[in-house]
């Protein structure tokens, strides 16, 4: 059985001129994230994350989300499932009626502490031959990988990571631009991607 899942990939960069408008229909969660934010990027992404939950679920107040200890966020009404991330512009949001976790990230310079100390033997072996710009795309999309199996689980680094690393699930990577994005998912899922601008 094949579920559904919806990745909306949505570029940020010109939210702000509709801000007031925005700000309206939201979350007060995120109208207080954006308010407290000083960084123009992070703000940007704080309203767009609560106009794509507002846009695709509906969610006008905090009391419509259940958030467990790690900072995964649920509907307290139970499905879809659904998780965000964001990196620079960007803010994505996958949507599932199975649980799910999403990560974008900017393509990084390879980190080669990181890759021996959270590396799995398998990730390592996958950047062995690489070098160059080819060595930063891999380590980025294996980046990705490893954050959406994370957020799929609603875990942090503090708990259980190693054993996730290399954890039997499906795993849908895109590349937009100079991003990575990684869906994650314990089902097998037909994913259809949205872009989404304002």
């Amino acid at each position: 059985m094949s579920y559904k899942a919806k990745l909306i990939i949505a570029d940020a960069e010109h939210i702000l001129q509709y801000e007031k408008k925005i700000l309206s229909q939201i979350a007060p969660q995120y109208v207080k994230k954006y308010r407290e934010h000083k960084i123009e990027e992070d703000k940007k992404q704080e309203l767009m994350a609560g106009y794509l939950l507002k846009m695709y679920l509906n969610i006008e107040h905090e009391e419509q989300l259940i958030i467990n200890e790690n900072g995964k966020p649920f509907l307290k009404a139970g499905e879809p499932f659904f998780n965000l991330s964001h990196s620079g512009n960007y803010v994505v949001l996958a949507i599932a009626d199975c649980e799910i976790g999403v990560d974008i990230e900017h393509i990084m310079q390879c980190h080669e502490a990181t890759v021996k100390k959270v590396y799995s033997p398998r990730m390592q072996e996958e950047l062995t031959d690489l070098s160059g710009e080819e060595k930063n795309e891999k380590f980025s999309q294996l980046w990705t990988e490893f954050e959406a199996r994370l957020k799929l689980k609603g875990i942090g680094f503090e708990e259980g990571w190693k054993e996730l690393r290399d954890m039997n699930c499906y795993i849908d990577t895109r590349r937009v631009e100079n991003y990575f994005i990684s869906v994650a998912t314990e089902e097998e899922i037909f994913l259809e991607v949205i872009f989404k601008s304002i």
